[in-house]
Formats: structure tokens, sequence, C-alpha cells
């Protein structure tokens, strides 16, 4: 073969090289603008739950729980807003008129939350939530959240996810001690009281605390049948001031529809904080069961003559 021959071959090897890329840009490119150009499925959804336990006799006691959930996605946007609340009062001495009811369970959790959809699996949300439970010792708890949402799996009856985030915490403690019986020079740090809240005496009283944290969460969502749907979620809260300072929040529902409109609900709520409130325990559980109203809108099925028509718009577009 004559030096000639080997530069043509050469060329027409370059030629082929550096064309198969080329070929295959367009292709990736077009893969690269689906991706990033689809959005969440539009969604407007609302239900109110409600549940009750009386009891009468030896102990006389009452409980009311319920709470409302809301969600809109339109284009790139999705707003919800959560609520739940339980409240209950009890008179463990009914036989003794000098006593009657006191409050058993106060408590009251809302979050409002914006997302926007980078793509239909990703997302950057902003959230405020407000924690009112004196017997945690909490008269307020605001907490506001910013962070990164990734959909792991997302299909119509199946999704798993997870987000991180940064999270704000501001508490408001319940004051436990008349501020007269406690004396300055025994609560204050700047007079020579101890650093540590759990050293200082138990008449100090501890008025609130801001708390920067790194955020973890991961959710889990299942229709497990027509009838049945299960959701759950973990959230870890790490203090970024003290190490110790460790917050977890696991919710978990199981829903059972009745009816189009009314279901039965089964949930789960556990609140963990390492570092709770002083003289307060560092656990409190929730179980409830409500008759939830659910009301949710349903996309329109799309006509067949429009399906079939856009179908060969996308298949002539294909092949120019």
């Amino acid at each position: 073969m004559s030096r000639w021959d080997l530069s043509a071959a050469l060329c027409v090897a370059i030629a082929v090289l550096c064309a198969a890329p080329a070929a295959a840009q367009p292709e990736a490119a077009a893969e690269f603008a689906q991706e990033h150009e689809d959005k969440p499925d539009e969604a407007l959804t609302f239900s109110a739950s409600l549940g009750m336990v009386y009891a009468s006799g030896n102990t006389n006691a009452w409980t009311l729980n319920g709470g409302t959930q809301f969600r809109l996605v339109r284009d790139r946007h999705a707003f919800s807003f959560d609520w739940t609340m339980a409240y209950g009062r009890a008179d463990l001495t009914p036989l003794d008129d000098t006593t009657g009811f006191e409050d058993t369970v106060r408590n009251s959790n809302a979050r409002a939350r914006y997302d926007f959809y980078l793509t239909r699996m990703d997302a950057l949300f902003v959230a405020l939530a407000h924690r009112w439970d004196t017997f945690a010792g909490l008269d307020t708890r605001l907490q506001t959240q910013v962070g990164y949402l990734r959909n792991i799996i997302q299909e119509d009856k199946h999704r798993l996810w997870t987000e991180v985030g940064y999270d704000f915490t501001y508490d408001n403690y319940v004051p436990t001690q008349d501020p007269d019986t406690a004396m300055l020079a025994e609560c204050d740090p700047a007079m020579g009281a101890p650093m540590d809240v759990e050293d200082r005496p138990a008449n100090c009283i501890i008025e609130g605390q801001n708390v920067h944290a790194a955020r973890a969460y991961v959710g889990y969502d299942n229709h497990l049948a027509s009838a049945v749907h299960f959701t759950a979620g973990l959230e870890a809260l790490f203090n970024l001031q003290d190490g110790d300072d460790i917050r977890l929040n696991l919710d978990a529902a199981v829903v059972s529809s009745l009816s189009d409109l009314f279901k039965l609900e089964v949930k789960f709520k556990l609140l963990f904080d390492n570092v709770p409130v002083p003289g307060r325990v560092r656990t409190d559980t929730l179980l409830t069961v409500n008759l939830v109203f659910a009301w949710e809108q349903e996309k329109e099925p799309e006509p067949a003559a429009e399906a079939t028509a856009a179908r060969n718009a996308a298949t002539e577009g294909d092949a120019t």
C-alpha cells in the first residue's frame, strides 16, 4: 500500500470517528432536553379528618383529634398545607367533688410548603412549620426549612424520595415555675450559674433557644391496592452547634377507602428529641384513628381523536 493510500485511509477513519459523536449529539441533546423539560402531574387534593374518644365511669375522659391536608400542583409549582391537632381532658377522680376535668392532651402541628420543580424528579423547596405542645414544654416552636428534593422512584402508585437541606428552629418554652421563686444568681450564667441547662436548679426558668440544623428526610408513598394507601416519612435534624442534639420525626399512615369521599385513617406519629426541653422526656408518640373526608380533582381523559392527532403530530415531528 502506498503512502497516499495510507493517508486516505487515515482520513476516512478520522472522519468516521468524528461523525459518530456528531450523529449521537442530537439524540443526547434531545434526551437531556426531555429530562429537564418534564414537569410533575397537576393535582388538586383536599382532605379533613376527625376522631374522638369518650370514656365515663371510674375515669371520665374525652379526646378530640383531627386535621386537614391541601395540595395544589400547577406547571412547575406546588403548594401544600398540613395541620393536625389533638386535645383531651380527663377527671381521674370522679368521686371527689373537689376535683374536676384537667387537660391531658394538648398539641398542634402545622406546616406550609412551596416546591419549585426543576424536572419531574428534582425540586427546590421552602417550608414553614409551627408546633404547639405544652406538655412537651413548647409554647411555640417555629421552623423554617429550605432544601432540595429528589424522587428516586416516581410511578403512578409507587413513590420513594429523599430531601436534604437546612432547618432553623426557634423554641419558646412553657414556664414551669413562678419567676419570683427563681433566684437570679442561681439561674443567670452571667452571675455565675452553670452554663449547662441540666446543671441549673429546678426552679430556673428557661425561656427558649435557637437551633441551626442540617436536615435529611426519606419519604415513601404506596397505593397497596385500589382501596388502601400507605405513607411514611422519617425526618432527621442534626444541630450544627451541638452534636448531641438530634431530633427524629416519624410519620406513618394507612388509609382505607370506605367510599368515593370518605376514608378510614390510622396514623402514627413519633417525635424524638435527644436534648428535650428541661424536665421533659425525649419521646412523644401519638396514635389516632380518624374518619377522613377526601376530595381529589380528577384529570379528564384525553379524547381518542385528540390523542390520535397528538401521537401523529409527534411521529411527524420525529420523522422531520
